[in-house]
């Protein structure tokens, strides 16, 4: 049985495999940033809500919100704005936007490597392939063994390119859930908040 080369590989589809190398180190890179930024989120919304209930000073709650960086607080401090109703939805809306837009950034080259990788595999396979044809038809040594292991070396670019693109989509998948996740959780706070400080300028 003759053993595959996996150095001539690597030389032979550099140019593939080092395409699938970097977006390798990019996916990876902006995964761990992405998590790191998410996990900065650690305001539970009911725990938030109740502290705001609790509160019926709505100059307190704005100073308060001022405080804090978290999603809630920013809308929080925002919506406890003097305005009516109209404003304060309109004011949320924004908000949340300018919010998914910071959570949303690097996850479109998430989605991209996703689903961009397996196609740049599937180029190396066929140039593997067209070469490994192409040394068969130059010489009467081989046959048909020397077909097989052709393709199965050029074969190394499609897994390569699946390698990448599985945890990227994966990671792309995570990070969009629980960013849609964040955004319902933001539109049913903020709804709540908007009540909450229409009620306190009344009192």
């Amino acid at each position: 049985m003759e053993k595959v080369a996996w150095g001539d590989i690597v030389v032979a589809g550099w140019p593939v495999l080092s395409i699938l190398f970097f977006a390798s180190i990019a996916l990876f890179a902006i995964a761990f940033e992405r998590w790191k930024f998410f996990a900065k989120v650690n305001l539970e919304t009911e725990t938030f809500l109740n502290s705001v209930r609790n509160n019926t000073d709505p100059q307190k709650i704005a100073a308060w919100s001022e405080k804090s960086d978290q999603p809630l607080a920013v809308i929080t401090k925002n919506v406890f704005r003097p305005g009516s109703r109209e404003d304060k939805e309109r004011l949320l809306q924004r908000t949340i936007q300018s919010l998914v837009q910071k959570f949303e950034k690097g996850l479109s080259v998430l989605g991209t490597i996703a689903s961009v990788s397996p196609f740049v595999g599937l180029l190396g396979t066929v140039i593997g392939i067209i070469r490994a044809f192409r040394a068969v038809s130059t010489t009467s040594a081989g046959g048909a063994s020397a077909v097989a292991l052709g393709i199965a070396e050029a074969l190394v670019g499609t897994a390569a390119g699946l390698i990448v693109a599985i945890p990227a989509l994966l990671a792309y998948n995570y990070f969009v859930n629980r960013l849609r996740q964040m955004t319902q959780d933001w539109e049913v706070a903020g709804g709540e908040l908007i009540d909450l400080s229409l009620r306190g300028s009344r009192s």
